[in-house]
């Protein structure tokens, strides 16, 4: 699976041939692990368009479920760094995990530029989180953001989280168990999202994010303390690499070529990816947010009191 995503994410894309300064032999290699959503855009940017190679570093990316899935390959010393969200992050520090945040990955400012959201089957009747008790709702990993979003939009739109069932399925399959009608409803993000909404028969009736915490910080790149302190202008040089992914991401927005590059490594089609605004990405962790985050993970029961953010979230984050 890692071989063919690498030959999806990387040669479909055409990358360029690298730099003749950098040779390959000479390359640092990071092991990233991702989750192939339109999240991660800013990171394939950084690649494709040779910022990495510019420091001297060789991204070596795998795909995982979610972060809570990420995470204890990166402990494991399986990865250098690990795409993930800030739930999973807080929840690993808070058992102790010796995880850093070092560069923000994805936010939500602007509900119209909001293209995840709660889908149900049109004909399901389903409107509200009092709609799903009894029933279920898709997540990609349990305890994550998307689970802890989910059950908070529940509860935001009148329903009982504790009465409805979240099942794990990964974000490339929710569509088909959501026509199937093995789950009730399903928080899909993009591109996933935008796809299952091009097709018809589905409708979005909720915006977790928007609707529970606009302006939310969703996901994150996270390293272990140990390397951090092993090998500091490794992780420096990765974060102002991406930082220019970042930049040329909102520079193109609307280009196919950004475009061709989600569509690159996700297999979604760019004629439907088209058909939807497509957010900007953040440089820089919002500390506020992240804080807002973890009273809803203590009011979720997820920790049972507040964290230092200062020991979690490295200063090259911010």
């Amino acid at each position: 699976m890692r071989r063919a995503f690498v030959w999806l994410g990387l040669a479909m894309l055409g990358l360029a041939a690298p730099p003749a300064a950098s040779a390959a032999a000479d390359l640092e290699k990071v092991r990233v692990s991702i989750i192939p959503i339109g999240d991660v855009a800013p990171l394939f940017a950084a690649v494709q368009q040779g910022y990495f190679r510019e420091v001297g570093l060789e991204i070596d990316t795998t795909p995982s479920a979610g972060g809570a899935a990420g995470i204890p390959g990166l402990v494991g010393g399986s990865f250098d760094i690990a795409y993930g969200n800030v739930v999973s992050a807080l929840l690993a520090a808070q058992q102790g995990l010796d995880v850093k945040v070092i560069a923000a990955g994805t936010n939500v400012t602007d509900p119209k530029l909001d293209a995840t959201g709660i889908f149900a089957k049109s004909d399901s009747g389903i409107k509200s989180g009092k709609d799903l008790e009894g029933k279920s709702i898709a997540v990609n990993t349990r305890n994550n953001v998307i689970w802890l979003y989910a059950r908070a939009w529940v509860k935001t739109t009148g329903g009982d989280p504790e009465r409805v069932t979240f099942k794990e399925v990964p974000f490339p399959q929710m569509e088909d168990a959501l026509r199937q009608q093995r789950v009730d409803a399903a928080f899909m993000v993009p591109p996933f999202s935008i796809v299952a909404a091009q097709k018809g028969g589905l409708g979005k009736v909720g915006m977790p994010y928007s609707d529970v915490q606009p302006g939310v910080d969703v996901g994150l790149y996270v390293t272990t303390g140990k390397l951090l302190t092993t090998k500091p202008e490794t992780v420096k040089k990765f974060v102002a690499a991406l930082r220019k992914g970042v930049e040329w991401y909102n520079a193109n927005l609307t280009t196919e070529a950004l475009l061709t590059l989600i569509s690159g490594y996700t297999k979604a089609d760019v004629a439907l990816l088209r058909l939807a605004p497509v957010p900007t990405a953040p440089s820089r962790t919002d500390m506020a947010q992240v804080r807002k985050t973890m009273e809803l993970m203590i009011e979720s029961k997820l920790i049972p009191a507040p964290l230092d953010l200062d020991k979690i979230v490295d200063p090259l984050a911010r």
